[in-house]
């Protein structure tokens, strides 16, 4: 029925719609509870957010960092974090570093990130898509 594959290909838009963050999202001021909306909408999809910058959260830049290695998007590695380094700042801030493993051509390696506490805590903040 055609009506009806109609119907379901608008609904599939519009919840693809609901859950990615909105265009002008990068310059949002974020309170926790919203990052943490915005974190589980990005991973609640496979595509990549049009937007890396999901807002801006206790004055610092969020973003969606997506790491692929040599065969993609297989084991594509996404990682929400702080646009800044995972350092003394970081941790000053009330933030946490995360020690994350990324895709290197063949390899991996150790990557650390500064990634906001409400994420972390809630392990929010890496995310696997085609490895599910």
């Amino acid at each position: 029925m055609r009506d009806g594959a109609s119907a379901v290909a608008l609904m599939g838009g519009i919840l693809l719609a609901a859950v990615t963050p909105s265009a002008g999202a990068s310059t949002d001021a974020l309170t926790d509870g919203q990052l943490v909306s915005r974190a589980a909408a990005v991973f609640a999809v496979k595509q990549v957010p049009a937007d890396p910058v999901l807002g801006i959260h206790h004055g610092i830049r969020v973003i969606v960092d997506i790491r692929c290695g040599d065969i993609c998007p297989a084991y594509t590695v996404r990682i929400i974090h702080y646009d800044m380094p995972a350092g003394a700042e970081c941790t000053k801030m009330g933030a946490d570093i995360a020690t994350v493993m990324v895709p290197r051509s063949i390899a991996v390696g150790q990557e650390n990130f500064c990634v906001p506490h409400v994420l972390y805590g809630r392990k929010m903040y890496v995310d696997r898509p085609y490895q599910k």
